[in-house]
């Protein structure tokens, strides 16, 4: 065994015993997919969406990404707004992410799928 292999090894030891923190919205709230989400900084009712950092796509091929991880380094709280197709604002989910994470990631899907998101 090089060392090379030994320090890969010992590298992937350390990335499983300590697993990522994870935010992920509901694939489907009832019979209603994810179809949207929107990125705070700070709760919802203070309005503060943000843009996403980057945006590839659009309708059912759209991709978003927003880069959050300086937030928590400024004492923030962001927070994710999960929202479901057919379905008005008051039941979309939120998800208050309390742990660092680095980026948020939205990806719509064809065919009536529910989109993905996720932060970590």
């Amino acid at each position: 065994m090089s060392h090379h292999q030994w320090i890969a090894g010992a590298i992937l030891l350390v990335a499983v015993a300590a697993p990522a923190q994870s935010f992920k919205c509901p694939a489907w709230q009832g019979k209603n997919p994810l179809a949207g989400v929107s990125v705070y900084d700070g709760p919802p009712a203070e309005k503060a969406d943000l843009v996403p950092d980057l945006t590839k796509g659009s309708g059912d091929r759209l991709y978003a990404s927003w880069d959050i991880g300086y937030l928590f380094g400024l004492g923030r709280t962001p927070y994710l707004v999960c929202r479901y197709a057919g379905l008005p604002d008051t039941q979309s989910v939120t998800l208050k992410i309390d742990k660092s994470v680095a980026k948020c990631i939205f990806s719509a899907h064809a065919g009536g799928q529910p989109a993905d998101a996720e932060c970590r």
